[in-house]
């Protein structure tokens, strides 16, 4: 199975991994502004965050099409932190 592993797969992977990084990294801070002022909000961003480290977690080199799903959706949800907060 690792003979067929590309670089290229690898790169995809770690391009889907950081692009949920950031969207963590958008969360967090939205988090950090709201959290005195609304700590239910807050709470509830963190559980979304969560969900978004366990998809993070799950990112397998492997799954060519999940790698591709991730980089679609979250890829200009991160660009643009507007459409982020639409679509989140």
């Amino acid at each position: 199975m690792a003979d067929d592993i590309s670089y290229d797969a690898i790169v995809r992977a770690e391009i889907a991994i950081e692009f949920l990084n950031r969207a963590r990294g958008i969360v967090a801070s939205r988090i950090h502004e709201i959290e005195a002022d609304d700590p239910a909000a807050a709470e509830e961003l963190r559980v979304r965050r969560r969900a978004l480290v366990e998809l993070q977690h799950g990112v397998q080199v492997a799954d060519r099409e999940g790698v591709e799903a991730i980089i679609a959706t979250w890829g200009p949800r991160v660009r643009d932190e507007r459409l982020f907060w639409q679509e989140f």
